[in-house]
């Protein structure tokens, strides 16, 4: 969770407002690749570790509850669908928008500036959703 959430304020924090400070759009573009390669593995990995880990600890918990299980079933819902928006914004910004500028940049594609400023706007609007949506994860799992 720390390096999900580290990562990703670093970036909606740091890295995409230096970026755009660059005004060259084929700069941009490079800086940018070189940023969001490493973020793209290491987010999509922890939130891969994060899911493996809740899984194993519900497994417990289901085990040292027995058939009283059944009493967490709601709260479990609402944090499982937590959990997959997290999922899901967490890899439509990886994957959906970071990794469309990494791939461009090393095909060596023609650079849009207009869309690449949408594109960093997206990154920055998913980052704020994601950071907001996996403390709210957080808070529910702690309080279940």
């Amino acid at each position: 969770l720390a390096t999900y959430l580290g990562t990703t304020l670093a970036l909606v924090l740091i890295f995409l407002p230096a970026a755009e400070s660059v005004a060259d759009p084929a700069l941009q573009r490079r800086v940018l690749a070189k940023g969001l390669k490493p973020y793209n593995i290491l987010t999509v990995g922890a939130l891969g570790v994060l899911i493996m880990s809740g899984a194993t600890s519900l497994t417990d918990l289901k085990v040292a509850y027995g058939p009283g299980y059944t009493r967490l079933l709601w709260p479990l819902v609402g944090k499982l669908s937590l959990t997959f928006a997290v999922t899901m914004v967490g890899t439509w910004l990886s994957f959906g928008i970071a990794h469309r500028l990494v791939r461009a940049e090393l095909g060596q594609l023609p650079v849009e500036p207009d869309r690449q400023r949408s594109m960093v706007r997206r990154m920055r609007m998913a980052g704020w959703l994601a950071i907001v949506l996996a403390v709210w994860t957080t808070w529910v799992g702690i309080t279940l």
